[in-house]
Formats: structure tokens, sequence, C-alpha cells
């Protein structure tokens, strides 16, 4: 009976140590390469993990991409002096954005990788890729020779388009040979052409370069106009040379305007090289604005490639640029009044008066011929007596003002009817409307004449 006790606690005892035992060995241990990222001289590695949701393929997926992000990021970039990159490679900047575009680019086309193992625990799901170092170079070597060769063809037909004076397909030919290239950027690479080795990415940028420093354009590098008038393409025209003697068809230009901003600010040289900008009027009140012409390389840049990398390496490039300066003078005005009071025409024009003061306030010239005059105001007026209540008379004054240009166009007309004025005297009478007109005129009229004047209008 007494063995029998003692037997119970001994067997309970060890029934609790099993339980413990295999409750422990229940609890995964993850292997090496997930505690530590692994390293090799013969494998470029990649290691992704996701957290585990409810749907299992989508996590598993998510791991596989972080996995080739991993792998493709192993795949260092080192910039060769002979490169593409080795001019830009002080922009810090941009090397960086470019490192990460390859890498995306990198990740997509990445063949040949194989998967070592997976490994999950409640949480989490892991997987290991792994690419041969040597099968990766093969891939790489093999893509780079198709490569070079698609790009040096854009090359060789660049060059014969360039010589041939057509420098627009030429920068287009030299800008679509680069994106064969592009993944290897920060390479040397070599080709033959003409039995020469060249270091082809070098070579093109060197050209776009050479090729945009000879284009040049010209133009006048001043011209004359009067505030309101207009700047017709006749006066804005530019020329497009390459090398000073080959006028150039189908280059892009951009304009900018030193006042404002023009509506039409974008124009194309035609088959005689030349491109115009116009300016609907000249309103500023400066003695002078600057009118400048660039070349609008973003244009080709558009048409020979999406690509965001290239069109940034490019768009650092000096290009063609001129200047024109635009003198503003103010328009001349002519008077020409006819003031009747009563019949009686006045020795003193109170309205002319009022014109000329404003005009002189707005420093617009007056002169003393119309044929010397940009704008002509028109001025007639005349007073008649309208009524008289117990010796009180009051007069009514109508008068029209109008202004024509040098070329005979009405820009403005206005018409002031029946401003009254009273006195004892009808004489006196004509003259207060006389003097109510002028400050109807000096506050509103003038002020809308030099607005006309200013503002322009294309039919004068």
């Amino acid at each position: 009976m007494g063995k029998k006790i003692l037997f119970l606690p001994i067997l309970i005892g060890l029934l609790v140590g099993c339980a413990g035992s295999k409750k422990s060995a229940q609890v995964p241990v993850s292997p090496e390469w997930v505690q530590a990222r692994p390293t090799s001289h013969i494998y470029y590695v990649g290691i992704g993990s996701a957290r585990k949701t409810a749907d299992p393929n989508g996590y598993m997926q998510a791991a596989k991409q972080s996995a080739l992000a991993d792998l493709a990021s192993d795949i260092s970039i080192n910039i060769s002096s002979n490169s593409v990159l080795s001019a830009f490679e002080t922009q810090q900047r941009f090397f960086e954005d470019y490192s990460s575009t390859i890498k995306a680019d990198a990740q997509k086309e990445l063949e040949g990788y194989e998967i070592v193992e997976t490994w999950e625990d409640l949480t989490n799901y892991w997987v290991y890729y792994r690419l041969s170092k040597d099968l990766y170079k093969k891939q790489v070597d093999e893509k780079k020779q198709k490569a070079t060769a698609k790009s040096l063809d854009f090359y060789d037909k660049a060059l014969k388009s360039i010589e041939q004076g057509d420098v627009r397909v030429g920068l287009v030919l030299l800008v679509k040979a680069l994106e064969p290239i592009k993944p290897f950027f920060a390479e040397t690479i070599m080709a033959n052409y003409n039995g020469s080795d060249i270091f082809l990415g070098n070579e093109i940028i060197q050209l776009i370069s050479s090729t945009l420093n000879s284009l040049s354009i010209t133009g006048s590098s001043y011209t004359n106009v009067k505030l309101g008038q207009p700047l017709t393409q006749k006066d804005l025209q530019f020329l497009v040379n390459y090398k000073a003697n080959k006028l150039q068809k189908g280059i892009p230009l951009k304009a900018n305007y030193s006042e404002k901003p023009i509506a039409q600010n974008r124009a194309v040289t035609d088959i005689n090289g030349a491109a115009g900008f116009s300016i609907d009027a000249v309103r500023s009140s400066k003695p002078s604005e600057k009118f400048s012409v660039s070349m609008d390389f973003d244009v080709i840049l558009s048409e020979a490639t999406t690509d965001f990398a290239i069109r940034k390496i490019l768009s650092r490039f000096n290009v063609p640029y001129t200047e024109l300066i635009i003198n503003i003078s103010k328009p001349s005005f002519h008077i020409a009044s006819i003031e009747k009071n009563i019949g009686v025409v006045l020795t003193q024009n109170i309205i002319s008066e009022a014109i000329k003061r404003k005009l002189a306030e707005a420093a617009m010239p007056i002169v003393l011929s119309s044929n010397e005059a940009d704008f002509v105001i028109n001025i007639d007026a005349s007073t008649v007596q309208v009524s008289e209540t117990g010796g009180y008379k009051q007069a009514a004054l109508s008068t029209i003002i109008s202004v024509t240009s040098s070329n005979g166009v009405e820009v403005y007309r206005k018409s002031l009817d029946r401003i009254l004025g009273s006195h004892f005297d009808i004489e006196m009478a004509g003259k207060n409307a006389f003097v109510e007109a002028s400050r109807k005129v000096e506050n509103s009229v003038m002020r809308e004449i030099i607005e006309v004047v200013v503002k322009g209008k294309s039919s004068y």
C-alpha cells in the first residue's frame, strides 16, 4: 500500500514535465537568414517580409515584392569615370533620384533569381531570394550589347541628319539614342563607330551639348513703340541658325515679355528659319521693357522621350537665347476745339484747357499740328439759352468729344448733353455750364480717353 502512494506523485511529475517539453517544442525558431541578412560572394540576396492578414495570397505576394526590391537594392551602382553620369556626379540629389529610378527598373527586369526558402511565424511571412552574380552579369552584358547596337543606330542617323542641316530631327534622334542605354548610364558603354572606339553615352551627351551651342537666335536688338500700340510679328521676328549660316526650320521657341505674360508665347521656325511673336498693346508705364526668346528644348524632349530621368538630365543644358529691348514713348496729342457760348466763339477755350491740364499730368506730349500727332482730340461745344425766370437765366451746354488716330480711325466718342449753368447774365450762365463741363472732362472723360489710348485697339 505504501509503495503505491509513493508512485503516484512521481507519475504526476513525469506527466507534467512531458507536457511542458511538448509545449516548448511548439514555439518556432526563426532561421539564421531571418535573424541576420546573409552575405555571399557568388549571389545577390533579397530578403522580404509581410505581416499576415486574412488573405494569404495577398501577404505572400507582398513579401515576394519586398524580397525582389531588396534583391535589386543589393545590386550596387558605381559611376564609371567614362559614363553618362560622370558629368553629373557632383549633383548628388540628381544621382539619388537616378539611382532609385534605375533600381525600380532593375526590379522589373530581374531574371533568373530563385527562391531559397520561406518561413513564417504567427504574425509574419518571410521570403529569401538569391540571384547568381555570374548569371546576372551575363544577362546584363547581353542586354547592354543589344542596347548599344540600338543606340548606335540612332546616333548614326542623328549625325547624318545634323550634317544634312536638319538639327531638330538630329536632336530628337540623339535623345532617342539615350533611351536604350539608360540602364547603363553609370557604366562605360564602348562602341565601335566607323572603325573607332567611342564612349557612346558620352559622345551622345557631348553631341547634344555642342549642337545646342552651335544654334543661335538672332533678331533686332531693340524696337520703338508708342504706349498703347501693338507690336506685330514683323517687329518681333527672330531667326534660328546652325553654325551661323544654316537657317533651321522646326525649332520651337518660347518668349518672355517683362511687362506681363503674353497669350501666344510659343512659336516654331518656318522653312526660312523664322518665327515671330506679337504683343496686342504695350501698356507699360516704364520707358522700356525686355522681350527675350529662347529655344524651347522641352518640346523636343517631349517628342523624343517620355522617360523622366533622361528629360531631367538634358533639361540642364544651356539653350540658345536672345533679348530685345522695347523702347516705349508716350503718344502725342493735338487738340482741335470749337467752343461757342450763346453763339459767340470763346477766346479762351475752357474745355480745351481742362484737357491740356490732364494731358500734362499724364506726361502726354501736346503738339500744335494735327499732322504731327498720334491722336487728335476734337471738341465741339456750344450753349443755348433754355429758360428765364424772374431775370434768372439758364443756359444748356451740348458737347461732343471724339478722338481720332493718326490713320483716321475714331477710337473714342462721348456726348455731354444739357449741362446747365445759371446766372442773371446769360453769357455768365453759359460760362458756368462750360466750367461744369470742364470738371466732368477732367474727372471722367480724360481718364477714359487715356485708358483707351493706353489699352490700345488692334484697329488702329
